[in-house]
């Protein structure tokens, strides 16, 4: 009777040592996920950029409004102090609060390298987090309590929405947004 408990107690134990490394599996394979989709939305932003003509960088439909640059040095702000914020990073760009406002970045090739040096903060922040740490609770800009991936969600769909509103500026500029590749 005392073995038959040994090995099913052994049993459980085992079982047990699998679904552990079955759950870490899925959480780091998620983390991935999330990585890759960054790495897409880089991709995805620079195309943006690329199809807006030269001379619509300072183009604003109306005044209200920011010009497609300072669309672009916006995600690339809220996206790296949210995430340095999220992950315990330092930021790589110096005044990021004011980058929206920098007369700098006059030209796409400019405009292109601080937005791709913006997603590459992300990305490597990312990977260099443990997929573990995504779950732990925040409180983010001191006031919002949400998980680190709940504010990495939250960025992503900011980003989302401001990228698409620069298809309007591309188009009345006489270029044309980047088709949308999902796959």
């Amino acid at each position: 009777m005392k073995s038959k408990l040994t090995k099913l107690g052994m049993g459980v134990l085992v079982l047990s040592a699998l679904a552990f490394k079955a759950y870490d599996y899925r959480m780091e394979s998620a983390k991935e996920a999330v990585v890759a989709d960054w790495k897409w939305a880089k991709d995805y932003t620079l195309r943006y950029i690329e199809a807006m003509p030269e001379k619509g960088l300072n183009y604003k439909p109306t005044d209200s409004v920011r010009t497609f640059r300072q669309q672009m040095l916006h995600i690339t702000s809220a996206n790296m102090g949210i995430v340095a914020q999220a992950l315990g990073a330092v930021p790589t760009i110096e005044n990021l609060r004011e980058l929206e406002k920098s007369e700098g970045y006059q030209t796409k090739t400019e405009l292109a390298e601080v937005v791709a040096k913006g997603y590459d903060f992300i990305i490597a922040n990312l990977e260099s987090t443990p997929a573990d740490k995504l779950g732990e609770e925040i409180k983010l800009f001191g006031q919002y309590d949400m998980t680190r991936n709940e504010a990495l969600t939250k960025t992503f769909i900011h980003q989302t929405h401001h990228r698409g509103q620069c298809a309007v500026y591309i188009r009345m500029e006489g270029g044309v947004p980047p088709e949308m590749k999902l796959f």
